[in-house]
């Protein structure tokens, strides 16, 4: 031990096994006749033990349990259904919120999707799930629309700002309010249960957030399975009537669709909003990887891409793609 260090210099060093072997018993001989300092380096070794860095140390029993009590106190637990529609467009908020802390200033200013821009698609986006907002009863802390003028940081910060507000009041609402009507994105007006309004909203944000991918050349990110899923079943409730709005409406018959992959499964379509699927004709059958099809709802692939298989009436599968690809919501 250098002559000017004292022992007790060597107090934190010798708790943590870090002095050397003569420092090491010099600083014991000394704790052997210095209570105050003996006092003093078995509090240096609990805090130690408590940060980790000589032992894990198992947290009391009972603080899982105070803490889990104050979160609830702090924030109700969801209903089990509102829970499942928030958790994947909260992770679909946040996969687009990285895409866009990640864009240099000017491709903010490059076409993306069928938008001029990615300020504009952010814009759009925001707007959308305004609407939503508005409709679950959040009317007072609806976030202003910005100035023309205003920076991308802000564009990006008010999208954010409303997705996030969008999640706390459907948070906090009650089972029943998923029944309540809201609006859907889209080229012609439509209102919908609130629970389906949220699964559109995870459907745009994907969408959106793989354009602005494929503007970085990155590779798409589909959802998982169930989300998929719940894409294509969404899609498949609004498609009769879109038959009928667009002219193209068979009544009475009914499509086989068969989505491979993840997400998959076999459903039948009704082919008119005035058909039960049970008791009519089968008269196509369209095979599709659940993928493309969501993405043929987005718009994002033309009415019959590679990939897509055909039988029986070529003429009602073919009305059932040209209008399945006209549904998306930009």
């Amino acid at each position: 031990m250098a002559p000017d260090v004292h022992p007790d210099d060597l107090l934190g060093a010798y708790v943590m096994d870090a002095c050397a072997g003569t420092d090491a018993a010099a600083v014991a001989a000394h704790l052997a006749g210095c209570p105050g300092c003996a006092a003093e380096a078995d509090r240096l070794r609990t805090a130690a033990e408590w940060v980790g860095e000589l032992a894990d140390r198992r947290p009391p029993p009972e603080l899982r349990a105070r803490v889990l009590a104050a979160a609830r106190a702090a924030r109700p637990p969801c209903d089990a259904e509102i829970e499942g529609l928030l958790a994947p467009y909260v992770a679909q908020v946040a996969a687009f919120d990285r895409l866009l802390g990640g864009l240099a200033g000017p491709l903010w200013l490059r076409p993306v999707g069928p938008h001029a821009s990615v300020r504009a698609l952010v814009t759009h986006l925001r707007a959308n799930d305004t609407m939503v907002a508005a409709a679950t009863g959040a009317g007072d802390r609806i976030v202003r629309r910005g100035r023309p003028d205003e920076s991308t940081v802000d564009v990006r910060r008010r999208w954010r700002s409303q997705a996030d507000e969008l999640v706390r009041t459907v948070a906090a609402a009650e089972p029943p309010a998923l029944d309540r009507p809201a609006p859907l994105a889209g080229r012609a007006p439509a209102w919908r249960p609130l629970r389906e309004a949220l699964t559109q909203r995870v459907f745009e944000t994907w969408i959106h957030a793989d354009d602005v991918r494929t503007l970085l050349a990155l590779p798409p990110e589909p959802p998982p399975p169930r989300q998929l899923r719940r894409i294509a079943d969404f899609a498949l409730r609004l498609l009769p009537a879109a038959m009928d709005a667009a002219g193209r409406g068979r009544p009475h018959q009914v499509l086989r669709l068969t989505l491979t992959g993840p997400g998959g499964g076999e459903r039948l379509v009704a082919l008119s909003a005035a058909t039960p699927t049970t008791g009519s004709t089968v008269v196509a059958e369209v095979t599709v990887a659940a993928e493309l099809f969501c993405r043929l709802v987005a718009g994002r692939v033309g009415t019959l891409p590679a990939g897509v298989s055909v039988g029986g009436d070529p003429r009602a599968a073919a009305d059932f793609l040209g209008v399945a690809a006209t549904m998306g919501c930009d």
